[in-house]
């Protein structure tokens, strides 16, 4: 079960694993989520580097396709490169322009859902 907010543009699922572990995904700066008959797509690789189980899978039409577990130095460079990009995300947020592109954005994301685009 994977839940999806495009107003405040994250997605949470429990890990595809069983472990439990709750992953959080920022929408759209480092994951994209579809959805096709109700069975959700999420793209990129989902990769759970900060729990004990090291899962790493892709989810294609609610099916969960395993892939090899990131190495740690791995792990490390993709949150880091995740945090930069979020930063520079907030930091053009701070422009006026953006900040309307976003609010229009918003709505064509939520005119598309209900269109079932």
């Amino acid at each position: 079960m994977l839940y999806h907010s495009t107003e405040f543009e994250v997605a949470a699922l429990s890990c595809a694993c069983g472990c439990g572990h709750r992953v959080m995904l920022l929408v759209p700066d480092s994951h994209q989520v579809s959805s096709q008959g109700g069975m959700a797509t999420v793209r990129p690789s989902i990769s759970v580097c900060d729990a004990p189980c090291k899962s790493h899978y892709i989810i294609t039409s609610g099916r969960v396709e395993w892939l090899p577990a990131f190495s740690e130095a791995m792990a490390s460079s993709v949150m880091r490169k995740q945090i930069a990009r979020h930063v520079v995300r907030e930091a053009k947020l701070q422009t006026w322009t953006s900040w309307i592109r976003m609010v229009i954005g918003r709505a064509y994301a939520k005119i598309r859902e209900k269109l079932g685009l």
